[in-house]
């Protein structure tokens, strides 16, 4: 025995441990039953009785006999773990859970097969729980009879449980208690009661501070068979992400009654169907498991696996196929359906036919706007958060994803300067990696002539700012940039002005990324040489606020395959991925309470809904965002979605502009915060600039577009 108390892990000790796993495989035999778990939750409720009367006990009790003393020391320190254990058991196994563990047909209690494992690792060992044992006991086990993944993830539970009935057992001994005799377990004989506490209460500590998730994928055959994705994709996604695929194996494993080891293997075989120069190139989707699982190829594994959709489901998909008629069809009838109440109230109360049609002129506009505000509720509650899908990206971005953060602003005066130098180094301070930097695009306003007084010595500082920037923080390359425009003559506008305002700073920026022209960028301050390796640019306004590994989130999401934008060779449009990402954008809650008037109109700011993907009208349904010109874009494909379909002049409001075009997608679990205009004329400025770029894409809805000359 080792200075830990515990047995040597010898090979004798691991081949003994590996024959038991596989002799128990053999043995247990599952019911076709769900299983009661009306038993199982008394069991619970009776050992929880137990282990609080046998606490009460020694809380109150004398301490004569040593051995007892002992144990109740051990209770009484850790009874919190205890408590802990129980609560875990009890929120982890909701009912409709636990029917769907496959049972062993023992009677009377039929509990489930993950049970009977636990208690097969806790009753044999005589020593605490070792985690290292455990997995080789479960991937032994499983050479005989794999496991569903919803039984390996109530391991942790059952494993507690098996603890808690060896320590209630202990205790009640100790107590003179009975012990609940459903599941009983029968602890190694030679050992005392006073170590089966300690034990006990070691291996409660010991799956309390275990990484579970981590412990899943080692033990998971599902997990083994989606890593060999032809794509080699899988295994560099997030978490999340792939949790969700493996939701997907079990989910058609349940609706076609196959096996999930069985409709994974069915998934790589279809990754693997597509050509093999294909299955790793980054614009063909087909060779990754993900298209098939959560994506447009899910239709082929169901045929595949001869899955008979049901009829209620065969006309959701028709719905979600048509979604656009769906939307629009179901606001007209409903707006109709109000207007008819309202027409044949207004003639039962005596209505002339003139005051019936005026009635029903005036409710047009509040009945479609309670049509579509029911609407968008029953939408968004109706279906769940559409989450991309990302990769893992938590150690730093890989090299072929080199991204720039940008603010294009316009420079006004050396407060605003300030100002945006220390939010630029925040931005860098909460999103520091050597394949991210950080640029400033600037113009100055619009003027008569194509220099002012006083711009030389502003230019200069914010030069010296970016400079100053970049000494305080060296790196390779330096994290900091700035590129300055220059005036040009805008016969429409009569003034001289920086060309296209901001979405002239990022075309022409585009271009100096890709090479693709003559920029107006008269200014150049960083390590230019990264400029070509740029694959994503990250646009923020001045008064945006990336938060921690923000930037880092939008690139594991943009990057990830099923995202990339794939265009239509004939047509050139985007149809499927996204060339550009829109966060969920928040209201900072420092600016929602800066007056009164953004405390009435700035909404709620409550920190929970910082955290948490939430449901969205356009992306849930239509599969696509509105993009409001704050996030990240890939800059080959968004620059192509674009090409040729924007003349001078004639878009002041591009950002919706190139959402369409380009494709936006909405990530509503990543989030920038802003603030909120402090007063009433702030707002209606900002309002002024929406309605008037909004009116400027009407043009657009017509049969004939205005095209670039």
């Amino acid at each position: 025995m080792n200075a830990m108390g515990t047995l040597p892990d010898t090979t004798e000790d691991r081949t003994l441990q590996t024959k038991q796993a596989q002799y128990l495989a053999e043995q247990q035999r599952l019911s076709p039953k769900p299983g009661r778990v009306e038993p199982f939750k008394k069991y619970l409720r009776e050992l929880e009785a137990l282990l609080t009367h046998a606490y009460q006990i020694f809380l109150q009790g004398s301490e004569e006999e040593v051995a007892r003393s002992y144990a109740a020391e051990w209770l009484l320190d850790n009874f919190y773990i205890v408590q802990q254990a129980l609560r875990q058991i009890r929120e982890g196994l909701p009912v409709g859970y636990y029917r769907k563990l496959p049972k062993l047909d023992i009677e009377p209690l039929r509990y489930p097969r993950i049970y009977g494992i636990a208690r097969e690792i806790v009753q044999n060992a005589t020593t605490p729980i070792d985690i290292q044992k455990v997995r080789r006991f479960i991937r032994a086990y499983q050479r005989a009879a794999p496991l569903t993944m919803g039984e390996l993830w109530a391991l942790p539970l059952m494993l507690r449980l098996a603890a808690l009935g060896v320590l209630g057992q202990a205790l009640a001994r100790l107590t003179g208690s009975k012990a609940p005799v459903p599941a009983r377990i029968t602890p190694p004989p030679d050992l005392r009661e006073e170590t089966l506490v300690a034990n006990s209460i070691i291996s409660l500590h010991t799956l309390a501070n275990q990484d579970w998730k981590a412990f899943f994928e080692s033990v998971s055959q599902v997990e083994e068979i989606l890593r060999t994705d032809p794509a080699q994709v899988y295994a560099h996604m997030d978490f999340k992400t792939r949790d969700r695929y493996r939701g997907a194996v079990e989910a058609l494993a349940l609706q076609t009654g196959k096996d999930e080891v069985q409709v994974a293997r069915e998934t790589i075989a279809l990754a693997r169907s597509v050509p093999r120069k294909k299955q790793t190139d980054s614009s063909n989707r087909a060779g990754h498991v993900g298209f098939y699982l959560v994506d447009a190829g899910r239709t082929l594994l169901e045929t595949r696996l001869g899955y008979h959709v049901p009829f209620t489901e065969k006309v959701l998909r028709q719905l979600r196929s048509h979604p656009t008629l769906m939307y629009i069809g179901s606001a007209l009838a409903l707006t109709g359906s109000l207007l008819i109440a309202l027409l044949s109230y207004t003639l039962r109360v005596g209505g002339t036919v003139a005051q019936t049609l005026a009635a029903g002129l005036l409710g047009v506009i509040p009945a479609m706007t309670l049509s579509l505000t029911l609407l968008n509720h029953w939408i968004t509650h109706s279906l769940p958060p559409r989450i991309l899908p990302k990769m893992a990206f938590e150690k730093g971005l890989p090299g072929d994803c080199a991204t720039m953060v940008v603010i294009p602003v316009l420079i006004k005066s050396k407060e605003e300067i300030v100002s945006l130098l220390h939010q630029l180094e925040l931005h860098y301070l909460g999103n520091i990696d050597p394949h991210l930097t950080f640029a400033l695009l600037t113009d100055f306003a619009d003027a008569p002539q194509p220099e002012m007084s006083g711009e030389a010595e502003l230019l200069e500082t914010l030069k010296q700012g970016i400079e100053q920037l970049n000494q305080k923080y060296r790196g390779e390359p330096s994290p900091f940039y700035l590129f300055h425009r220059a005036r040009e003559w805008n016969a429409a506008e009569g003034c001289w002005m920086g060309w296209e305002r901001k979405r002239g700073k990022l075309v022409e920026f585009n271009h100096l990324l890709t090479g693709g022209g003559r920029t107006s960028y008269t200014v150049k301050l960083g390590a230019l040489e990264v400029l070509p390796r740029i694959r994503y640019v990250i646009t923020l306004d001045a008064d945006t606020t990336l938060p921690r590994d923000g930037a880092r989130q939008l690139v594991a999401t943009l990057a990830h395959p099923l995202n990339r934008a794939e265009f239509d060779p004939q047509t050139r449009a985007v149809v499927a991925g996204y060339t550009v990402l829109q966060p969920r954008v928040s209201i900072t809650p420092t600016s929602a309470n800066a007056s009164l008037f953004s405390q009435i109109f700035a909404g709620d700011t409550g920190i929970d809904l910082y955290t948490r993907a939430v449901s969205d009208i356009y992306q849930d349904l239509f599969g696509e965002g509105i993009y409001t010109g704050k996030g990240i874009y890939d800059v080959a494909a968004f620059e192509q979605s674009l090409q040729g379909r924007v003349p001078d002049n004639r878009l002041l409001s591009h950002d919706l502009f190139e959402g369409i075009h380009g494709r936006a997608g909405l990530v509503t679990d990543i989030v920038l915060y802003e603030d909120y205009p402090p007063h009433y004329l702030a707002y209606t400025r900002r309002l002024h600039r929406w309605v008037r770029g909004d009116w400027q894409l009407l043009p657009w809805l017509g049969p004939r577009v205005p095209h670039v000359s």
